[in-house]
């Protein structure tokens, strides 16, 4: 060998000894610059495994485009005792959202797009029964101010690639929850349209327009599809919180409201694009402002305090507390039935942190912290102290703030709120249903179970909540709560206040209107179990259920099945509260000779149709519509199964599933009053054995 390479191959060693001993010291005095930032990490993350929110996580923390502090905490797949990594994947849930704001933005810049156009120039085919929809622009996607209903999708273990005509027939027959710009209530179907969007104008796929303008020039190696689509054999399984058991990897296709997986590194890399002094900035100057600022809709000015999501895609685009001191936070998050993420940035302190955990979790509760500390490690802000608070004292409600005692309703269920005999405060009580299913164990046992109190031989059902009033809001101290009532063009609202984490307005409540002249159903359907027929075997066990139809005495022209309805006429109930997240309106077909309910993209059949679990060999055969079959168990069995190879079994009660043939495979004990879903292709034949 010559004596000039021998020369080299020294002088590189050298450099590559002096690099790692470099990367050595760095490593060590990041140890101790960030000491407060890891020892918060690593006391949230191990509390929220230990206590049951999941099985394994990774969080990861960027200062001004480097690497400062990545770990992964337990096993990604257990059987294997697999440790995750920092190439671990998870999937991300709503964080996904940001991944089509970006895109979006880029088009923008491109001249392809204004945000203020009308979706419908964009997706000529997206019609809707209610022609407001017209007015819905690309903008209001960003805010959920859209009016939008809902969620048109679902969570699988297969691939499906129909979720955008899925969604365009079904808001065919949509109506909206409110004037486009009107509010801002959380809508995954606007960012469904945004993906369509993306598609249309860029002639590609979404994700390979991600993979090609994001991940690529990010350095966003471990991104791409959910865990179940993705093809990584490095990913964070997912085990039942309660059972442990393995479930299959998740698949979520509506990606640009969802459906990514990723690390925790990624999305520091994808954070720190928005910073103005990256090197790695994808968006023009004018659409990082426009991304980072404020995006109000109508109601924003008339609550006491800014609401949530009146952002470009963002939670929020500032926190009181960092705000006050002159910096700017900008924060997502992201829940599917497996996975927990959140992202938050400070652009311009070049500060990301990513957090991933595979089970439920508040990703913003666990990043806080972590957040709080690097803010004290980087010297920006010293945490105030925390100082103890003793109720308040309870003031006589003004006279004029008696008028909003009534019937609200919440996402899900009606509830009555009334002043107190001495009108210093207010409880919320739970509206019962008129009629009310038997209940088993006797009275007390009932009244044990809801919390509710037994008085004079009946039921009553105890208050949710009590506040007391104290100049100008009403307060709870035990759950350091603290709301107003709020009067908006004629509705009437409960607004919480500056609640915990985000410091934000939001309203809880919706007053409902007293109808004059009600109209009731063609069928009589109160208290009625209901059954989905049209849900994919390849769904999680989460989407089946049983659903009821309640009425309500103080209530008359109202139903309440997943969510309240206003009755129409004989067949049709409409939206009823427009705050709420997942609204659908309600109708009654016919269907083989019986009453059916159609809302959403969901079908349901009457649970007392379902025919009469035997004792012996029951035969099921899924038809030609596809349909799900249900068997009704009357008397409780023990049961086993033999099924079609794609065929699927749930056994749910009124609580949950208690058997699921992807993961379960001895046999079960399927208790009175429970049903066995049956799910597969026409010709499928399913034998249920009961003894």
């Amino acid at each position: 060998m010559k004596r000039s390479s021998l020369i080299l191959m020294a002088i590189l060693m050298i450099l590559f000894m002096a690099a790692a001993g470099d990367a050595k010291t760095r490593h060590v005095q990041d140890r101790e610059y960030y000491k407060n930032t890891i020892a918060a990490a690593r006391e949230t993350i191990w509390k929220a495994l230990t206590d049951g929110h999941g099985s394994c996580a990774t969080v990861a923390v960027m200062d001004n485009g480097r690497l400062v502090y990545s770990e992964c905490f337990g096993a990604a797949e257990r059987a294997t005792n697999r440790p995750v990594d920092k190439n671990t994947r998870f999937n991300i849930g709503s964080t996904s959202k940001m991944f089509v704001a970006v895109p979006i933005l880029l088009l923008v810049d491109e001249g392809k797009v204004s945000l203020d156009e009308k979706i419908v120039k964009y997706i000529p085919d997206f019609t809707m029964k209610d022609e407001r929809y017209k007015d819905i622009t690309v903008r209001m996607i960003f805010n959920h101010s859209s009016g939008l209903p809902g969620s048109t999708f679902y969570f699988g273990y297969e691939p499906d690639g129909g979720m955008h005509g899925l969604l365009l027939d079904n808001l065919k027959n949509a109506s909206l929850k409110h004037a486009p710009g009107a509010m801002s209530m959380y809508c995954n179907d606007g960012f469904t349209l945004a993906e369509i969007i993306v598609e249309r104008l860029s002639g590609k796929k979404f994700m390979d327009f991600l993979a090609e303008r994001v991940f690529k020039p990010l350095g966003m190696k471990n991104s791409g599809p959910s865990v179940g689509e993705c093809g990584s054999k490095n990913i964070a399984e997912y085990y039942d919180l309660k059972t442990g058991k393995k479930y299959p990897p998740e698949i979520v296709e509506v990606y640009a409201c969802g459906g990514i997986s990723s690390t925790a590194e990624d999305l520091c890399r994808f954070g720190n694009s928005f910073n103005p002094k990256s090197k790695n900035k994808l968006l023009s100057a004018a659409s990082l402002a426009e991304i980072r600022r404020n995006q109000p809709y109508r109601f924003y000015n008339e609550l006491k305090h800014r609401p949530m999501m009146s952002e470009f895609g963002w939670e929020y685009s500032n926190l009181d507390e960092l705000e006050a001191k002159g910096f700017q936070a900008l924060g997502k998050g992201g829940n599917t039935i497996c996975y927990s993420t959140n992202l938050q940035i400070l652009p311009d302190e070049g500060i990301t942190i990513g957090l991933m955990i595979n089970g439920h979790a508040s990703g913003e509760a666990l990043t806080r912290p972590i957040l709080d500390a690097l803010m004290k490690d980087k010297n920006l802000i010293t945490p105030p102290p925390v100082t103890a608070k003793k109720p308040v004292e309870a003031q006589k409600v003004p006279e004029d703030l008696l008028k909003f005692a009534g019937i609200y309703a919440k996402s899900t269920a009606p509830f009555k709120i009334v002043f107190n005999k001495d009108k210093n405060g207010f409880e919320i009580y739970p509206l019962e249903p008129a009629k009310k299913e038997k209940r088993s164990g006797g009275e007390n046992a009932a009244a044990d179970k809801n919390n509710n109190e037994v008085k004079d031989g009946k039921i009553h059902a105890a208050p949710v909540i009590a506040y007391v009033y104290n100049a100008g809001f009403f307060h709870n101290f035990e759950k350091e709560a603290k709301c107003y009532f709020a009067e908006i063009d004629g509705r009437q609202y409960l607004v919480q206040h500056k609640i915990k984490t985000y410091g934000v307005d939001t309203i809880e409540y919706q007053k409902l209107d007293e109808i004059k002249d009600p109209v009731s159903f063609k069928t009589d359907i109160a208290g009625k179990a209901w059954l989905v027929r049209n849900e994919k075997p390849y769904v999680l066990a989460g989407s089946i259920g049983i659903a009821k139809t309640d009425f309500y005495e103080e209530l008359p022209g109202y139903v309440n099945f997943a969510g309240v309805k206003k009755i129409e006429n004989p067949e049709y109930a409409g939206i009823a509260v427009a705050v709420f997240r997942d609204q659908a309106d309600l109708r009654l077909i016919d269907m083989n000779g019986e009453t059916c309910i159609k809302t959403n993209y969901g079908l349901c059949s009457p649970a007392d149709s379902a025919r009469k679990l035997i004792t012996g060999v029951n035969r099921v055969v899924i038809k030609s519509e596809n349909y799900n079959e249900w068997l009704r168990v009357e008397k409780g069995a023990i049961v086993n199964f033999d099924k079609p190879q794609k065929g699927r079994i749930i056994v749910v009660t009124e609580e949950n599933a208690i058997y699921d043939s992807v993961v379960d495979k001895d046999e079960i004990y399927a208790p009175e009053g429970s049903f066995i879903f049956c799910a597969g292709t026409a010709g499928d034949l399913f034998k249920i054995i009961a003894r």
